[in-house]
């Protein structure tokens, strides 16, 4: 497995994280965080079981830090699907109940 899709709160996750680290570091910063991130779901879409089993936040999910967010996911048929990223001070269950 190498695909992998976000879902549409992922993908305002990553917006939300793209501003904060834009107005707070800069625009080079925002850039390589965000790279690096994208390279990190790509590595779990080669290597899913890398994660870490969730079953707190529901049977199928898992999760995978990178540096001060975690990347919650699930593993599909055919891709990996990201629902959310987000920063490693948030609780899961409090964000994560509608996803």
């Amino acid at each position: 497995m190498t695909r992998f899709r976000l879902s549409s709160d992922a993908q305002t996750d990553l917006i939300n994280i793209r501003h904060y680290t834009l107005k707070n570091w800069g625009s080079e910063q925002s850039e390589k965080y965000l790279t690096e991130l994208q390279q990190t779901i790509e590595l779990l879409a080669s290597s899913p079981e890398m994660g870490k089993k969730r079953v707190d936040v529901s049977n199928d999910t898992l999760s995978f830090p990178h540096a001060s967010h975690v990347i919650y996911y699930s593993v599909q048929n055919d891709h990996l699907l990201v629902f959310a990223v987000l920063h490693k001070s948030m609780v899961p269950n409090n964000h994560l109940k509608n996803r």
